[in-house]
């Protein structure tokens, strides 16, 4: 397994992991479409610093990826990395990949200066309800509550 920064020639192989976790499942998205929004967000990933795509890959099958994002925090005086996605294709799932891309992940956020890392776990997930997250060592706030404001119906 390699685990690495996105490159723009990866566009359809994350798409392939995008599908197999059943994200157009009842939401009337085109692919085609789809995909030229990954290839944009690929795109902005490889040009911002503030940023960053990784991805696993097995010979030349991408297996899973894991996008982090570092913002800075004036109050705590550094900066937060926050895993906005995580996922491994179903068939690779077990084999240590997503693990190893939150160590990277965590890595990178210590390399710039984190003082903490991040992510939400959607409770209804495979992966909360089997503790992944947990078993990595991450612990479950009880003290916040998570919000959201949808700004384009079509995502």
């Amino acid at each position: 397994m390699t685990i690495r920064e996105v490159e723009p020639r990866d566009a359809a192989g994350l798409m392939d992991i995008i599908v197999d976790i059943g994200w157009f499942k009842g939401k009337g998205l085109e692919e085609e479409t789809y995909l030229k929004r990954i290839e944009k967000m690929v795109r902005w990933s490889v040009e911002k610093d503030d940023h960053l795509i990784l991805v696993a890959e097995e010979g030349d099958e991408l297996t899973g990826y894991a996008s982090v994002h570092f913002m800075p925090y004036l109050f705590m005086g550094g900066a937060e990395g926050y895993v906005g996605e995580l996922f491994v294709k179903t068939p690779w799932r077990g084999k240590g990949i997503g693990g190893e891309l939150l160590r990277r992940a965590v890595n990178e956020s210590e390399k710039r200066g984190c003082c903490r890392i991040r992510l939400i776990n959607i409770r209804s997930r495979e992966s909360y309800r089997r503790g992944f997250y947990s078993k990595q060592g991450w612990q479950e706030r009880t003290d916040a509550a998570d919000f959201m404001l949808r700004l384009n119906e079509s995502n």
